[in-house]
């Protein structure tokens, strides 16, 4: 009788372990990163692309801490993210690193992002002229001088159209046909983001804004950005 038990107790435990082991795999871990830029920009990173070495000055980019506009609610912080487009073209962008990822594993990411933006949703207006980009590399996104040009390393595609690494959110207009600041959400939707990190288990998340054919001062003020990483 002990000797049925012992062997009863055996196959049970086998059989919950079983269980468990499979209902691990069915399940892809899900690493979820929220900045609301209460305390500060959270480690993300600013920086510009897409211009002439000589137009450095003038452009007088800037990423900072700031309250959200009055319209909105200024009792609450964001990150306001500014530069001049002197050119046909600039591309403003924040990064952040994010470490502790599976080398071996394949991560889908997912963008939630909140924005005040005053630019009207009118056809053919300036907003509409400035793509909101999102996506990830596992190298970080920096930008590289060439014959007095500035590019960047992130496959990031044309103004209008989406890149191997980066993809369109949408457009930065207002929803309403006034200058008046509001607050909108851009996310990646059904748009597939997919990244393997390095050796080292680190990737790099980026959003920017991608202006084309609009010269004059570009403000966004970033509310809050949501990154989801799905392990595949």
């Amino acid at each position: 009788m002990k000797k049925y038990l012992t062997w009863a107790k055996l196959v049970l435990l086998l059989t919950l372990y079983g269980c468990s082991a499979e209902k691990r795999n069915d399940v892809n871990p899900v690493r979820t990163m929220i900045s609301e830029f209460e305390t500060g920009t959270e480690n993300w990173i600013g920086d510009y692309a897409l211009y002439n070495r000589k137009d450095t000055t003038e452009i007088a980019f800037l990423m900072e801490k700031d309250s959200l506009p009055a319209a909105i609610d200024s009792l609450k912080f964001s990150v306001r993210m500014e530069a001049t487009n002197l050119g046909d073209s600039i591309f403003l962008f924040m990064k952040k690193k994010i470490v502790g990822l599976n080398p071996e594993k394949t991560y889908h990411v997912s963008f939630d992002i909140n924005i005040g933006t005053n630019y009207p949703d009118l056809p053919n207006a300036t907003g509409t002229k400035i793509s909101l980009k999102a996506g990830a590399s596992s190298t970080e996104p920096v930008k590289i001088l060439n014959a007095g040009y500035y590019n960047v390393s992130i496959k990031k595609g044309l103004w209008n159209v989406d890149g191997s690494e980066m993809v369109i959110l949408g457009n930065v207009t207002n929803g309403i046909g006034r200058a008046t600041y509001q607050l909108v959400n851009r996310n990646s939707a059904d748009k597939t983001i997919t990244v393997k990190p390095d050796a080292n288990g680190t990737i790099w998340v980026c959003v920017g804004e991608d202006t084309r054919y609009n010269e004059g001062k570009t403000v966004l003020y970033f509310d809050s950005i949501k990154v989801e990483l799905t392990e595949q």
